[in-house]
């Protein structure tokens, strides 16, 4: 191979890394940026720093709408009107949202801007992450799909340790206005690139088959609109409990409505599902594993936490720019050893389960005052490590296993987010309980703790029988 051709296809190779991480990058920036900034956006919207947990579920909100449909409106004949669409929305939401920061108004427009920007920027941006997945499946070799579906993995912990640097020695210096006017830019940039990595996706077919047979199937719009449906309706939850309360009938309704569109669902599947489809059992079951394990890794409530027991910015920012390094280190290790070996998908889970159980259970035991500053920074770093080989180690069996369905394939997006969401409504109803029962504000912490807590030993408990299971099997067949 002569020599500029090697550097062409190295030059492919990066804008394509970029476009991947970019896709699954920039969705978070905006997230970590509210998280590390509470204080201020509490101050502007007039809120307690409990309630800005409305501004991240909003964004969380949006992203799990977007990941809901983006199977069903993307493919490689779409991919770049998507893109075109997506970009635009989510460059003029973050705009709106620094005008907004500029013009001060009047406090009821503030928060229906504010809301609403962070809504539609949450949506627009987060199809960036499946249209990275379909630039990823371009690709030529496997040792290339392997590498870009680390580096996949790894954007949202890169951009967790990117976003509070830029929020300490950007936004501080500049005002968080014009920070969300810079942040505007991002998805042009991600424009830009798409031209460049989504030609040949042009060209490509699209499977759409179901099991391993092969053959194409029509979409099934009755339960992509019924699934759909469970999705607008627990946003529609989510947003009551944050506005009304846990304890309003309003809440309690949609909460009902909830639970039965969702069994409604699940048998509507299971009797749609051909007795003879041969689904990946394994990856469906590392998903639901996921799903779990990102309920007590939201980590909204200990930087909440730590804002209300006025610990300083610099300590919230260094905690969280360690927790997230150690993630990104621990992706790119863990993917490498799977790459070479795909036994260390079952031994890497050694390492996460404990490190995850350790770093809950801590927790706990957070300090009232809140001074030892040791504790809030390890427990941070094991949360990372444990969630950081859980997630490599799920999206690489999903894709392993996928065999060209293109929902499996998308499937651990939409999970690292709805898991997401999930884990601060329980987090939050668990909070609006205790302190409704008459907790005070540490109590009511502790209780949202040990929630997370029991989260990481279910994950255990069905990691733990799904090992055993075969073994007691064959015991008994002896």
């Amino acid at each position: 191979m002569n020599t500029p051709l090697k550097q062409l296809i190295l030059i492919e190779t990066g804008l394509l890394a970029l476009f991947v991480l970019l896709g699954n990058g920039m969705r978070s920036v905006a997230t970590m940026t509210v998280s590390v900034s509470q204080g201020e956006f509490a101050s502007f919207l007039n809120i307690s720093v409990e309630r800005t947990d409305i501004l991240i579920e909003v964004l969380i909100g949006g992203a799990v709408m977007a990941l809901a449909i983006a199977p069903f409106v993307i493919n490689s004949h779409t991919a770049r009107r998507v893109c075109l669409a997506t970009a635009i929305v989510a460059s003029a939401s973050y705009a709106a949202v620094g005008l907004t920061m500029h013009w001060d108004p009047a406090l009821s427009v503030r928060e229906i801007i504010v809301l609403a920007s962070f809504c539609m920027g949450g949506f627009a941006i987060s199809f960036f992450a499946p249209l990275a997945q379909l630039a990823i499946s371009q690709a030529k070799t496997d040792r290339e799909k392997s590498m870009l579906t680390t580096v996949w993995t790894a954007a949202q912990p890169m951009a967790f340790l990117i976003a509070p640097q830029l929020v300490k020695y950007v936004a501080f210096d500049v005002g968080t206005g014009n920070y969300f006017l810079i942040l505007a830019v991002m998805p042009l940039l991600f424009l830009l690139i798409m031209p460049m990595v989504m030609g040949t996706a042009d060209g490509a077919a699209t499977p759409t088959t179901t099991g391993n047979t092969g053959t194409k199937q029509a979409p099934n719009w009755k339960l992509i609109g019924l699934f759909l449906s469970v999705v607008i309706i627990f946003e529609a939850w989510t947003t009551a409990n944050s506005f009304l309360g846990v304890e309003s009938l309003t809440g309690f309704g949609l909460m009902s409505a909830f639970l039965v569109l969702s069994a409604v669902l699940y048998f509507s599947v299971k009797s749609a599902v051909p007795h003879d489809t041969k689904l990946p059992s394994d990856a469906i079951f590392l998903l639901v594993v996921l799903f779990i394990l990102e309920i007590p890794t939201t980590g909204v409530y200990d930087t909440a936490y730590l804002v209300r027991h006025l610990c300083s910015s610099e300590l919230i920012d260094d905690r969280a720019t360690l927790g997230a390094a150690s993630q990104v280190i621990m992706v790119f290790a863990a993917g490498a050893l799977i790459a070479r070996n795909p036994v260390w998908r079952e031994r890497l889970w050694l390492l996460a389960i404990p490190c995850l159980i350790v770093a809950s259970v801590a927790t706990i035991f957070y300090p009232y005052p809140a001074t030892d500053a040791a504790l809030f920074y390890w427990t941070k770093m094991l949360s990372s490590i444990g969630i950081g080989i859980a997630t490599t180690i799920v999206v690489s069996a999903v894709i392993a296993s996928a065999n060209g369905n293109k929902l499996i394939t998308l499937a651990p997006a939409f999970v690292i987010m709805f898991g997401t969401e999930v884990g601060i409504e329980i987090l939050e109803i668990t909070f609006q309980i205790s302190k409704l029962a008459g907790l005070g504000v540490t109590a009511a912490y502790q209780m949202v703790f040990v929630v997370q807590v029991s989260a990481v030993l279910l994950a255990t408990t069905l990691m733990a029988w799904r090992w055993l299971a075969p073994k007691t099997q064959k015991t008994s067949a002896a």
